[in-house]
């Protein structure tokens, strides 16, 4: 039986208690949206140019959120970040590293509650470090403040046609950012289950965007037009705040007669745990799987009838498969004591620390960034990186059991998105065979 994806390529870590705690990125100009037959229009020609390239090195960012800052709303261990990406650069250096050059890591964790945190870390890896790329956790908008306002390449984040439109230097990624729910929604849809149906939408004031552009107009284009939305715009570090706001908008949509509610991204961890404490019980449609999971997979007591028939969206995953089975041999390796507690999230039970999700995430982000700079050959700079990333074509990112596909037109990879249901007796959100 597939098991869902747990969306790792995000660094914002939603929380049930305290609503998913997203951090403002940094400002950038707001240009109009560009996109291409099947995805965003190719962004301008890269320079040549090599920030942080020498004969035999190349530095490059690594970002990663600091969990020890929202430890006091939750309790998440995600393994050991530094230790994972140490161990995968470890075995490229031995190996001869990418052209014989060996990577040279700078390091960056971001504190999840202060708004200005992205933007210093965005600035000190920028602009003091000088890497060539940054690679890791990006939230919202926070990647123009390398690839616009910076002009610094990176992989990972949420690659938008909308952002990638303001690119100005290399960017590739895994996720679409909520570009794919145009395909997406109409599987949630699929045998006319939303006909007659009374649907509201919720999403919180960072993804208010992916609600406006991607999920509105594809439920339109399906013929179903939302009675009412919301948006969350608490603090996400006052938990009450976040409680009261959403416990209104319950009331909304309760009195608005709405059986059948749209949860936008990282509000999918947030939601339930409020629509719990009443008696109201709506259909959920999530529309990302590893939000719906991060709030299955709390440890706290929970009444999961609030999931009666909910779906959600995601990808097919293989946790040992695409190279995945490999990263995991070489962190054990590294630090045996983890010896057999890297194994697929599915397995484990809810709250149960998650060590092999920066094994994951590290395999992931050095996968890809090391397939493109190979394939640059031995003269990388940035318009090397971006022809070398438009011609990858199928590539396996680790842990997905389907490639993503690079181009000009594909920066994003686009990995088909697949349906979920909702499984009582698991507890799981479990994804459909087809």
């Amino acid at each position: 039986m597939s098991t869902p994806h747990r969306a790792r390529r995000r660094a914002a870590i939603a929380i049930a208690t305290a609503a998913a705690l997203a951090v403002a990125g940094c400002t950038a100009e707001k240009k109009d949206d560009a996109t291409g037959p099947s995805g965003p229009a190719a962004a301008p020609p890269a320079p040549k140019v090599s920030p942080g390239v020498s004969y035999d090195t190349i530095r490059i960012g690594i970002t990663y959120p600091d969990l020890e800052s929202i430890r006091q709303f939750v309790n998440i261990d995600r393994g050991d970040q530094e230790g994972a990406y140490n161990a995968l650069i470890k075995q490229i250096n031995d190996a001869g590293g990418i052209n014989g050059r060996k990577i040279v890591p700078v390091y960056a964790k971001i504190n999840l509650i202060s708004p200005a945190a992205a933007q210093e870390t965005c600035v000190k890896l920028t602009q003091d470090e000088k890497v060539f790329a940054v690679l890791g956790s990006f939230n919202g908008d926070e990647p123009l403040c390398y690839v616009q306002t910076n002009k610094t390449a990176i992989i990972g984040g949420a690659l938008t046609a909308k952002r990638y439109a303001q690119a100005q230097a290399p960017w590739f990624a895994f996720y679409r950012g909520g570009d794919e729910l145009a395909e997406g929604m109409p599987l949630l849809a699929a045998n006319n289950s939303l006909a007659g149906k009374k649907v509201a939408v919720i999403s919180n004031v960072y993804e208010q965007a992916v609600m406006k552009d991607s999920v509105i107009p594809a439920l339109q284009k399906l013929g179903v037009t939302p009675v009412e939305t919301a948006v969350l715009d608490a603090p996400p570090q006052d938990p009450a705040a976040v409680g009261q706001q959403t416990g209104v908008f319950i009331q909304k949509f309760q009195a608005s007669g709405v059986d059948t509610i749209v949860v936008v991204g990282n509000m999918g961890a947030s939601f339930p745990p409020v629509l719990e404490q009443t008696k109201y019980r709506p259909r959920l449609l999530f529309t990302d799987m590893g939000q719906a999971a991060g709030y299955t997979g709390d440890k706290g007591k929970h009444d999961f009838t609030t999931l009666t028939d909910a779906m959600a969206l995601g990808f097919r995953s293989d946790w040992l498969g695409s190279g995945n089975r490999e990263c995991v041999a070489t962190v054990e390796a590294a630090s045996p004591e983890l010896k057999g507690k890297l194994v697929d999230p599915a397995t484990l039970a809810p709250g149960a620390p998650d060590l092999g999700a920066a094994v994951s995430t590290a395999c992931q982000n050095l996968g890809l960034f090391k397939a493109i700079a190979e394939k640059a050959g031995k003269d990388l700079n940035y318009e090397t990186f971006q022809n070398a990333g438009f011609a990858l074509g199928s590539f396996p990112i680790p842990t997905y059991a389907e490639p993503a596909t690079y181009s000009k037109e594909t920066p994003a990879g686009n990995i088909p998105v697949r349906t979920s249901k909702y499984d009582p007796a698991t507890q799981k959100f479990v994804i459909s065979s087809s």
